[in-house]
């Protein structure tokens, strides 16, 4: 029993939930949300993120023993042979599935989305701020992926691609300043082990000023309406306000970016939720 909640805990039960809402959410703005390919499409997002998982999670084992000691691997919970196994399994599952999906859903997700997830660790994660755009960029590929997947094309989900991705490179680049002390023993050159905490505050406050200033350009357009607005200024736009320029200051160290990433995650749910309104 033990290995089966392991098995469930490692595949990191929040990140998926929030990879399938992005799914539901886009079926539901490209109005797929009763589309037979819906289930295939859930299911190779699932797959392909959950499995990709396990493999940050082995290539980071030893990262891990500093920065998240309880993590099931480095905790001894669940064994390596045995996590490998089950990514095994997702990955071939979810290339199944992919064959079910409509070709330009198939094309990015096989061709893009794919070898993002499995290159990051080895190779995306040890270039400054590249690797933050990677992760950012896979979540914001979710929701070109579902239009593709079901409709074959991608025309609607542009905006939302965009802002999903700032949001969740502004909170990789936070959560790589939180987990400096593991990153050195890899010696991964993330951007704040390369240019220092000061250096990606100012950073994070830039991007963060960049996304406030976009994010409210759909609702002056007239591509979306007032709930959005306002969904986003309560539900983003403050909270990230207040993260990056109260909370965080040039005194901060690890410890408070730790914090501030853990806010970041719900004000990346509450950006769902704020997708979510355009179609209102």
């Amino acid at each position: 029993m033990t290995r089966i909640f392991s098995g469930i805990e490692i595949l990191r039960p929040l990140n998926m939930i929030l990879c399938l809402l992005a799914v539901f959410i886009s079926a539901w703005l490209v109005d797929g949300i009763i589309s037979p390919l819906l289930p295939y499409a859930a299911l190779v997002v699932f797959c392909f993120a959950g499995a990709s998982n396990i493999l940050n999670d082995v290539l980071d084992i030893h990262i891990d023993e500093i920065n998240r000691p309880n993590r099931v691997l480095p905790s001894g919970r669940l064994r390596i042979q045995d996590a490998l196994i089950l990514m095994g399994f997702l990955y071939v599952v979810g290339l199944i599935a992919c064959t079910y999906l409509q070709p330009l859903g198939r094309q990015i997700a096989l061709i893009t989305v794919l070898p993002l997830l499995v290159l990051y660790t080895p190779l995306f994660k040890r270039v400054p701020f590249i690797g933050n755009l990677v992760v950012g960029g896979i979540l914001g590929l979710v929701f070109l992926f579902t239009e593709g997947a079901i409709h074959g094309n991608t025309k609607i989900m542009w905006i939302p691609f965009f802002l999903a991705t700032a949001l969740s490179t502004i909170r990789e680049l936070c959560k790589d300043a939180a987990d400096m002390a593991g990153d050195s023993t890899a010696n991964i050159q993330t951007f704040p082990r390369k240019f220092g905490l000061i250096s990606t505050l100012w950073l994070l406050r830039l991007l963060t000023m960049a996304l406030c200033f976009f994010a409210i350009i759909p609702y002056a357009g007239g591509y979306y309406g007032i709930i959005y607005l306002v969904t986003l200024i309560l539900g983003v736009e403050i909270p990230l306000l207040f993260s990056v320029f109260m909370v965080l200051s040039e005194k901060s160290g690890s410890a408070d970016y730790s914090k501030a990433a853990k806010t970041l995650k719900g004000v990346t749910i509450a950006g769902m939720v704020v997708i979510l309104s355009s179609a209102f």
